[in-house]
């Protein structure tokens, strides 16, 4: 469905988890239908979605398991899919929705820019989209503050020698239990960090794209990149209300390093940071570029959660009014 949308988008969430009940409770506000809701094998399955979103009502969509669900006859325009970042794991849920003819809109990282992150599994999704005469779109908080903010700040330049993007977010404002905010390697001491394979997290591919995205929108040709992580720690104790006091010394969490050059020779540099924050510090992203002129944009943030949902959800008559096969934000 590519022309422009004239009736409200029929909704399909796979995935209920936070961002999928999100979408959900935003449709309902806005009237749009969903006229389908998966999920993995558990609780969740066989419940109604409205009850699982908070809206103390039934919606009459039952969750249904994603894995034994008959996708063949699913009536929709768009399927909003919320599972994880990396595009070999979302795979099946890309070819059940692509396969019956809905326009695929992903929350994952590595689905911002398929190609840069696994050129082979980009080549399957955008031919099977095609095919479909459908699109697949990668969306969420980088859409605005990430992506866009990126291409905005390069506006004014005659001239640019390099960008650099960083970031901190405030791993209690993303984890729900203390094994989630331990994923990021806070209260471990960095030998431990080490020896248990934080440095190495898959998640630090998927915000490598981010400047490399940037810079192909600018128009740069890519040729090298360099990535690494590496463990924050404070000079300070701070306290956690998940893991108590951390002393100064331990792993507050992890920063995501990347470096990235250009045929061209403009380079680009992220530092993105996933971790506990000091008193008083405030979520934000930042893109500044050297150039001539030099410019800066700070962009902040108090709920990242509503944000991030909220930027897929406005993005749906988009992905829907789009051309078949991926197309980036």
């Amino acid at each position: 469905m590519n022309s422009a949308q004239k009736t409200a988008p029929r909704i399909v969430i796979y995935g209920t988890g936070q961002y999928g009940l999100f979408i959900t409770r935003f449709a309902v506000q806005k009237g749009w239908p969903i006229v389908a809701a998966y999920n993995r094998a558990g609780a969740k399955v066989g419940q109604d979605l409205g009850h699982l979103a908070g809206l103390n009502r039934d919606l009459g969509v039952v969750v249904q398991d994603c894995d034994l669900a008959d996708f063949s006859k699913l009536q929709a325009d768009i399927g909003i899919v919320t599972m994880t970042n990396s595009l070999a794991h979302n795979m099946p849920a890309y070819k059940r929705l692509l396969g019956a003819g809905l326009n695929v809109l992903c929350h994952g990282g590595q689905s911002y820019y398929p190609a840069a992150s696994d050129a082979v599994l980009a080549a399957e999704i955008d031919a099977l989209a095609k095919k479909n005469n459908v699109t697949f779109t990668g969306g969420g908080i980088w859409d605005m503050s990430r992506i866009w903010a990126g291409i905005l700040v390069a506006g004014p330049c005659t001239e640019l020698t390099s960008l650099f993007h960083s970031s901190i977010t405030d791993m209690h404002g993303q984890a729900h239990t203390k094994e989630q905010l331990q994923q990021t390697g806070a209260g471990y001491s960095v030998d431990e960090y080490n020896a248990m394979g934080f440095d190495k997290s898959m998640i630090g591919g998927g915000y490598r794209t981010i400047p490399q995205q940037v810079l192909v929108a600018l128009g740069y040709t890519v040729t090298g990149h360099h990535s690494f992580i590496e463990p924050v720690i404070f000079d300070m104790d701070i306290e956690s209300p998940m893991i108590g006091k951390v002393p100064a010394g331990i792993c507050v969490g992890s920063r995501y390093i990347s470096e990235i050059e250009t045929r061209e020779g403009v380079t680009a540099r992220s530092e993105i940071d996933t971790r506990l924050f000091k008193p008083g510090e405030v979520e934000h992203m930042f893109w500044s570029v050297q150039g001539k002129p030099v410019t800066r944009i700070r962009v902040e943030r108090d709920d990242s959660a509503h944000a991030t949902a909220a930027n897929l959800f406005n993005r749906i008559p988009d992905v829907i009014a789009a051309p078949p096969g991926i197309v980036l934000v």
